[in-house]
C-alpha cells in the first residue's frame, strides 16, 4: 500500500508541476522571443530492486520491476523558430535561423537571449530592456538616421554632414547625411541549445549539457540571418498548451483519486484491526 501511496503522491507532484509549466508557457504567449518550456518525466525505481539488480539479481522473466512513482528528469526549452514580426523599429533585431544575441549581465557574466528589443544607453551602447549590455561592436553616432542591418550583420547609418563636408558639397548635392558602417553584431550558436540554462529576464547560461558556446557572425558558420526592424514572437501555440493543460489536470485528479482511496482502505484496515 505504501509504494501506491507514494505512486499517487508523486504522480500529484510531477503533474502540478507541468501545469504550472503549461501556465507559464501560456502566461509568454506574447513574450518577444519566447521558448516554450517542456517537462520530461521517469521513473523513481524501488530502491531494493535497483540494489539487487546492480548485484545480478534480475527479476524473474515476465516480471516488471517495480516502481516508487514518477519524478522529473529535466526541463528543456523548444528552440523552434518563431514568427517575425515587423516592428518598423531601428532598434528591433530579429534572428532568422540559428544563434543568440551575446549580452552581458549586471554581475558581468554572459548570457544569450533571442529577445531582440534593444535601446541606447546615455553612452550609446546597445542594451536589453533590463539593462544588459548586447555584446556588438558597434558604435552609433550622437544623431543617426537611416538604419540597416546586411545579411552577414555589418550595421550602417547615415549621419549627418560635418561643418567641413558640408562646406565641400556642390549647390545641387544631396544633404541628407553620409552613409557608413557603425559596426557588426555578432550572434553564438550551440551543438545543444537544449541544455541551455534560463535564468529569466527571457536570458539563458551556457551548461556543460548545451556544450560550448560557438561566436560567429550571421550567415557564417550555421548562424542565422539578423534582421532589423522586425521582432521574433513567441514560440507558444496556444491550441497545444491548452491540450496539454486539459491532460496534466485529469492526470492530476487521477492520482489525487487514487490517493484519497488508498488513504480509505488504509483506514479501514487500521479500524479493522
Amino acid at each position: 500500500m505504501s509504494f501506491s501511496l507514494d505512486s499517487a503522491l508523486s504522480g500529484m507532484q510531477t503533474h502540478q508541476r507541468n501545469i504550472d509549466l503549461v501556465a507559464n508557457n501560456l502566461a509568454n504567449v506574447n513574450t518577444t522571443g519566447y521558448k516554450r518550456a517542456m517537462v520530461h518525466f521517469q521513473d523513481i525505481m524501488d530502491a531494493a530492486e535497483v540494489l539487487a539488480a546492480l548485484n545480478g539479481q534480475l527479476p524473474p522473466d515476465g516480471e516488471v520491476a517495480r516502481s516508487s512513482g514518477v519524478e522529473t528528469a529535466s526541463i528543456t526549452r523548444d528552440f523552434a523558430q518563431g514568427a517575425l514580426r515587423p516592428t518598423d523599429r531601428l532598434l528591433d533585431f530579429a534572428i532568422s535561423g540559428d544563434g543568440f544575441f551575446r549580452v552581458t549581465t549586471e554581475d558581468g557574466a554572459p548570457a544569450y537571449t533571442r529577445d531582440g528589443t534593444f535601446y541606447l544607453d546615455s553612452a550609446g551602447q546597445l542594451t536589453t530592456a533590463n539593462g544588459d549590455l548586447v555584446d556588438a561592436d558597434l558604435e552609433l553616432p550622437v544623431l543617426y538616421h537611416g538604419l540597416s542591418v546586411e545579411a552577414d550583420g555589418r550595421v550602417t547609418v547615415v549621419r549627418p554632414f560635418t561643418d567641413a563636408e558640408m562646406a565641400a558639397l556642390p549647390p545641387d548635392a544631396p544633404r541628407d547625411g553620409v552613409r557608413e558602417e557603425a559596426g557588426r553584431i555578432g550572434l553564438t550558436r550551440f551543438v545543444n541549445p537544449a541544455g541551455l540554462e534560463a535564468i529569466g529576464n527571457n536570458l539563458y547560461r551556457e551548461t556543460p549539457a548545451s556544450q560550448p558556446p560557438i561566436d560567429g557572425f550571421p550567415g557564417e558558420d550555421g548562424m542565422g540571418r539578423v534582421l532589423s526592424g522586425w521582432t521574433e514572437a513567441s514560440n507558444v501555440e496556444v491550441s497545444s498548451e491548452m491540450i496539454s493543460l486539459v491532460l496534466a489536470s485529469r492526470a492530476y485528479q487521477l492520482n489525487l483519486t487514487a490517493y484519497r482511496t488508498i488513504e480509505e482502505m488504509l483506514s479501514s484496515a487500521n479500524d479493522l484491526a
